[in-house]
């Protein structure tokens, strides 16, 4: 694509490798390039790099290095957790997870279900919040003797976080485990797995490190309860075998770090960038809807709705100027309506009018308040192209 390229409001989908990690990670993709497990220098060097990482990553949850299980991407980690927990369980088991989990939960639920796991799903409010008593109430129903209850901590689609330590309890009171996706709050809200957690899914994409690779992390004590997706190797304990990448791990430990030191800087420049684009835009007069919740939301993360206008038209539109989703970049290419929209009470037409813009810690307000300016003319665009549909006489 040549001259100005579109401004990036798609963070949630993935944000960009910071030029500390890419820098961090360039040694081993070059000269000090070798595999982890082998026993020689060029090897041990690089199993240190990687213990290094597991290290930065575990520190960044509270967790201990032992309990990071280095996998491909969240999608994996996330599979690794219920397949893993209860794949050879089905006659026992039963999974219950909420009406917005992300697919890679909701669509390994249908398979486990198929398994003879028993399913649970809990509804949410209209701003996607889950309500602790109905995840006990719904472990109580399945009536299962090895019971896992799975939450997205923060939407990636609408950007509600829920309370951790409230869900993590009542799992407990239950006698279930408790396994939470981090992909999407890791990089703005303190995770501390001391608070409940058995099992949490994270991404290293979501954070400003590189694509393909996360992690699970598994509670001291949980690994001989997991039963492996692959096999063949024995790296990581059996539990995940095969030969780790080195400089992904490497960029996924510098991200953690850098998340560490620079949180709060990059969540106040995100949401400053978010509340100029909303101010930007509500001094054009245009008509939107915030979806999610008010009280407890992810930084640089607006998911609205604008009545009227389908979002695929919208950002049609916006293809040279604004880069975004119409909903989770997962499903892009489906434009059916999202099952979380519809689940905080949105109905087909409306759920089709919702776009997700998501700001980074990197995004200046002025290509905030720019990206703003490109959407208030596509929004009356698509709007004039709708009265002069209906303006057209009939043949």
């Amino acid at each position: 694509m040549g001259g100005r390229r579109p401004l990036y409001l798609d963070h949630n989908a993935s944000t960009p490798p910071y030029p500390e990690v890419v820098e961090a990670m360039l040694p081993w993709l070059r000269d000090q390039h070798a595999n982890p497990h082998s026993d020689h220098f060029h090897g041990r060097l690089a199993a240190n790099a990687v213990e290094q990482a597991r290290h930065s990553v575990a520190q960044l949850i509270g967790a201990s290095p032992e309990e990071i299980i280095f996998t491909s991407g969240a999608t994996e980690a996330s599979n690794l957790a219920l397949q893993g927990y209860l794949r050879e369980h089905g006659d026992v088991g039963a999974l219950i997870y909420s009406a917005i989990e992300h697919p890679c939960v909701r669509e390994v639920a249908l398979a486990l279900g198929g398994l003879g796991t028993r399913l649970r799903e809990v509804e949410v409010d209209r701003q996607g919040q889950i309500d602790p008593l109905a995840i006990g109430q719904a472990i109580i129903v399945a009536r299962r003797m090895r019971s896992l209850v799975s939450v997205i901590h923060a939407s990636n689609e609408i950007g509600t976080v829920q309370a951790i330590a409230p869900l993590a309890a009542a799992a407990h009171a239950n006698s279930a485990r408790f396994h939470l996706d981090v992909s999407q709050s890791l990089a703005w809200v303190d995770i501390d797995v001391g608070e409940g957690i058995d099992l949490a899914t994270l991404s290293s994409h979501k954070i400003g490190g590189p694509a393909g690779i996360g992690a699970l992390f598994v509670a001291d004590g949980l690994k001989n309860e997991l039963t492996p997706l692959v096999r063949g190797g024995g790296q990581q304990g059996g539990l995940r075998p095969g030969t780790i990448p080195v400089f992904l791990a490497v960029g996924f430990g510098a991200a953690c770090d850098l998340v560490s030191v620079e949180r709060a800087k990059r969540t106040l420049a995100a949401e400053n960038a978010a509340n100029a684009f909303l101010r930007v835009l509500a001094d054009s007069g245009a008509a939107f809807e915030i979806m999610g919740s008010t009280q407890s939301s992810l930084p640089g993360l607006r998911s609205i709705r604008f009545p009227g206008t389908e979002a695929r038209d919208l950002l049609d539109r916006l293809q040279t100027d604004v880069s975004a989703s119409p909903s989770s970049a997962c499903a892009s290419g489906d434009f059916k309506a999202s099952h979380v929209l519809r689940a905080i009470g949105l109905n087909e037409v409306e759920a089709m009018q919702v776009v997700r813009f998501g700001f980074g810690g990197a995004t200046s307000v002025q290509d905030a308040e720019l990206a703003a300016q490109h959407v208030s003319s596509a929004l009356m665009s698509a709007s004039g192209a709708e009265a002069d549909r209906y303006s057209q006489p009939s043949s």
